[in-house]
């Protein structure tokens, strides 16, 4: 495979983190990213971790439009890109109603449109310092002043549905998905996407399909996915990815593992999530396995899959293991 990223969710320490991607750049990885969850914050993260970093491109994966307005936003990414060398990303999306609101008393309201006001100001801002923008959702007036962000800096938007795919073919630099499936990038996002690219008279040749998949590689493949059932749980009670795994045929799945969730029966939860559904969006098993669920991702248009290992954060060598494991199955990709 010609390039492959991977992406980190936590650790004990700062610097266990960062001797983690360090490892990852030393393996080979293309890019690192880095979500913003209910832990360290990303922007501030990849300003402590990233000078110490020479060659591996960084990411944020993604920061809710609804925690920073775009000025600030504009100026943290303008000095993570500096202290970088240009080697960072910026991905953004809006997060998940129920936890924009409940953990930041922000109100969730017109996604698309307020990261249409969110992507336009920034990219004024990156490209010529100022911005002048009264939107439906977001508003700026601002200059920089003594100080010039990264002109080209990327902007990847985090997006699943039509709407914000082709928002992005329209405005970003690329798109960040998560649980994504090959049959999703296939029928969903790329179609979106040449839709927003036509709109803005653009093509998708350079266009970065981040697609971010967790990974439990070994030669137990039923513990491998057992493994990433558990990585679920939280992510499968959040309404975008629910949606997107019932559009992609896995509607029996989500409501057995509701039933379960209902009653407080983990396992039963656990056991309705099948085979089937957990192989299309993670990549466990031996070594062609995982080289073939890759494959799938590249074959459906994912420019840069993108690994984060599950059940390494205790051990520091097992999860550099899995990497490894994972950056050599990448290699049999075509």
């Amino acid at each position: 495979m010609e390039r492959m990223g991977c992406f980190f969710t936590t650790a004990r320490s700062i610097g266990d983190l960062e001797s983690r991607v360090l490892a990852a750049e030393e393996l080979g990885y293309d890019a690192a990213g880095f979500p913003h969850i209910a832990g360290r914050d990303a922007m501030s993260t990849l300003a402590a971790i990233g000078p110490k970093t020479t060659r591996i491109r960084l990411a944020t994966g993604i920061v809710p439009i609804f925690t920073r307005t775009p000025v600030t936003m504009a100026q943290e990414a303008g000095v993570v890109a500096e202290v970088t060398g240009g080697r960072f990303m910026l991905g953004i999306g809006t997060g998940h109603a129920p936890l924009i609101e409940s953990w930041h008393g922000t109100k969730f309201d017109s996604p698309v449109e307020a990261m249409r006001d969110y992507v336009t100001i920034l990219r004024s801002l990156f490209k010529t310092s100022n911005v002048s923008h009264r939107g439906a959702k977001f508003q700026a007036q601002f200059g920089f002043l003594g100080f010039q962000p990264q002109t080209d800096l990327p902007i990847l938007v985090g997006a699943l549905g039509p709407r914000m795919l082709q928002l992005a073919g329209e405005l970003a630099d690329g798109v960040i998905l998560f649980l994504s499936n090959p049959h999703h990038i296939r029928e969903t996002v790329m179609p979106n996407l040449e839709i927003g690219a036509a709109l803005a008279g653009r093509d998708l040749s350079n266009f970065e399909i981040f697609s971010c998949l967790f990974a439990a590689p070994g030669p137990d493949r039923a513990s491998g996915r057992d493994a990433i059932r558990r990585q679920l749980l939280a992510y499968l009670q959040m309404p975008f990815y629910r949606d997107m795994l019932i559009k992609s045929g896995y509607s029996d799945d989500v409501h057995g593992f509701d039933v379960g969730i209902g009653t407080g029966n983990l396992p039963e939860a656990f056991a309705a999530l099948s085979d089937d559904m957990i192989d299309s969006i993670a990549a466990t098993g031996s070594q062609d396995d995982v080289a073939q669920t890759l494959q799938a991702f590249v074959d459906a248009g994912a420019t840069m899959p993108g690994v984060g290992a599950v059940g390494g954060y205790e051990g520091y060598e097992s999860h550099i293991a899995s990497l490894g494991l994972l950056k050599e199955a990448g290699a049999l990709v075509g």
